[in-house]
């Protein structure tokens, strides 16, 4: 016999699908251009349905921000596994290039409704909270990446961190207007030059303290 699903297995088959259906109406319409009707045209809802999962579009998006993040940790994390070394910086920044160019799409996406939080304190704040929660997985495996006999400070490689996802949408801002022109050496390059000066130090060059 086939199992009857629970109302908290079909409530979650809902969000799920709900989930899914918004990833595919925010990519093709942005943010502004997505509605509530159309996610729940694009799942074969109600809107009724939407509302009962969703407290609305902003609730929406951010809990589809929240499942992308935890997908795009696991993608970081998973640079933890190259051998470290003394050229691992230059392997992180060029996955990272990639990362970007394959996730174009999703990158603008996501600008659109940075700046449109920006004016909105509370959804700022929320949006700050996953950028933060992604930040913490991005420090760990630069950290587990760069994991060498005398590895630079914690403070500079959360630096490094905060830059190479301050990168991300200036070079998903360039590739679509210039298209194949911002080439992913570029991206690369700078984001080498960042961990030159920030993992590696000069013997006089000054490192910023650890916050007490």
């Amino acid at each position: 016999m086939e199992k009857r699903l629970t109302r908290r297995d079909r409530a979650a088959a809902t969000r799920a699908a709900l989930l899914e259906a918004a990833r595919t109406v925010f990519l093709k319409a942005g943010y502004h251009g997505a509605s509530v009707d159309a996610v729940a045209l694009e799942a074969g809802f109600t809107i009724g349905a939407v509302y009962s999962q969703f407290g609305g579009k902003a609730e929406l998006f951010l809990a589809l921000l929240e499942q992308r993040i935890a997908e795009r940790g696991a993608q970081i994390r998973s640079l933890a596994g190259q051998q470290s070394g003394d050229g691992d910086e230059l392997a992180l920044t060029r996955q990272w290039a990639s990362i970007l160019r394959t996730d174009l799409d999703w990158t603008l996406l996501v600008i659109e409704f940075r700046v449109h939080a920006a004016r909105h304190p509370e959804l700022a704040a929320r949006f700050a909270e996953q950028h933060e929660r992604l930040l913490r997985v991005v420090v760990q495996t630069v950290g587990e990446v760069l994991g060498r006999a005398d590895p630079p400070p914690a403070a500079r490689v959360e630096d490094f961190a905060r830059l190479l996802l301050a990168m991300g949408p200036g070079a998903a801002l360039a590739r679509a207007a210039e298209g194949d022109a911002f080439r992913d050496d570029l991206l690369q390059e700078a984001a080498q030059a960042v961990a030159e000066r920030l993992l590696r130090p000069a013997p006089n060059q000054p490192v910023r303290k650890e916050k007490p």
